[in-house]
């Protein structure tokens, strides 16, 4: 009885994220595995130039290898000083402290779950020094950053600005793409719900051509290739001209990617709807705020608050299988950045209260109307009983 209850919690359990499968995915994974295509990287990359408008774009074997790649590009050093929020994924500050360089953390906005960029602008005042190099911001469910007023802080401050905006891709800003302009370096990321990826994936993007050119060759071990006008390309024949990594892409993932890059405005509209039937069947919920997003909002996640007992909530929807997460751990929370920094629990106080209330959704364009429902379903049932 037992086993035939647990089947059917799997059977009626729905998922915080499942992966797309779109009408090219088996085309072009078959066209690599036939080898009838091969150049599905250089395809995903010149077609991610001519979806977000930027000038150059370089395919990594992940995310995270993106940001860690920025951060050889721009050369950091030990001891260098990087300004981010306290709330965000741990790939971040991880690839800063792999260069033995600092995190400067600085606390959230209460409704955006963004830095707050008052107090982004007294961390960039006291730590002026020739080891401030860069402030890394990132874009919370997509919601995005006054990225004017970042970039008049970058020059005022002769720093460099790197942005992850895996949760923006495809989010239109001042009537252009996201990732086409203001900062230096721009990272995607092609799975930003690790648990559930099919695959890993990334994108560096840049208007920077020496930039672009540095990371190209520490993408692939510092190595460079040499040519022979006289006889052609010789590829076999290459030098090591620097210390590098191996972050580049393979084929069967760029196929992969590519027809996930191809539906991504058809992925938006599914996501919108979603998010717009949520705000509609779980208006005045009592002890749920829903989130107030603007109309162009890309909804990568739907993230809710919790007026009390967050986690009593959470849990009784699990038991209604529904799987939820929350975005983010702040991380002066977590053992590693609190004893190395010695941080303690009040000091970043907007991202502790909001991290005891927040919630997020299920939300990706395949889901159903009846997972929907379910959703909603669920939400208002613990909520009823919620204390």
């Amino acid at each position: 009885m037992a086993d035939i209850l647990e089947e059917q919690s799997v059977v009626n359990r729905v998922e915080f994220f499942k992966p797309n499968i779109n009408k090219n995915t088996s085309k072009y994974i078959e066209d690599v595995l036939n080898f009838t295509d091969t150049k599905k990287t250089e395809q995903l990359e010149q077609k991610f130039k001519e979806v977000i408008g930027c000038e150059y774009a370089l395919s990594t074997n992940s995310g995270s290898s993106a940001m860690h790649l920025a951060m050889c590009a721009l050369d950091f050093k030990r001891g260098d000083k990087i300004i981010c929020s306290i709330n965000i994924f741990p790939s971040t500050p991880e690839a800063v402290r792999h260069f033995d360089a600092e995190p400067i953390f600085v606390d959230i906005e209460d409704k955006s779950y963004n830095i707050d960029l008052k107090k982004l602008e007294i961390a960039l005042e006291k730590n002026q020094s020739k080891k401030l190099k860069a402030i890394i911001i990132s874009h919370v469910a997509g919601d995005v950053v006054n990225l004017e007023k970042i970039y008049l802080l970058a020059n005022r401050y002769n720093v460099k600005v790197i942005q992850d905006a895996t949760n923006a891709m495809g989010r239109v800003y001042k009537n252009s793409l996201v990732g086409s302009a203001y900062a230096d370096i721009t990272l995607f990321s092609f799975s930003p719900n690790l648990c559930n990826g099919i695959v890993n994936g990334g994108m560096l993007v840049t208007a920077d051509e020496n930039i672009y050119k540095r990371a190209k060759m520490i993408r692939f071990h510092g190595m460079k290739v040499s040519k022979n006008s006289n006889f052609g390309n010789i590829d076999y024949i290459y030098d090591v001209v620097d210390i590098g990594w191996k972050y580049d892409m393979s084929q069967l993932h760029a196929a992969y990617c590519l027809a996930e890059l191809e539906d991504l405005d058809s992925n938006i509209e599914a996501r919108r709807a979603i998010g717009e039937k949520y705000t509609e069947c779980l208006s005045n919920i009592k002890h749920v705020k829903l989130p107030d997003y603007p109309s162009e909002h890309i909804y990568s996640q739907y993230i809710i608050q919790i007026d009390k007992n967050r986690d009593h909530f959470a849990n009784e929807l699990k038991k209604e299988g529904i799987e939820i997460s929350v975005h983010y751990m702040p991380l002066h929370l977590t053992e590693y950045y609190k004893a190395k920094y010695n941080m303690k629990v009040f000091d970043f106080a907007v991202a502790l209260s909001v991290f005891q209330k927040v919630l997020s959704l299920p939300i990706y364009a395949s889901m159903s109307e009846k997972e929907i429902q379910r959703v909603c379903d669920a939400v208002k049932k613990v909520a009823s009983a919620h204390v």
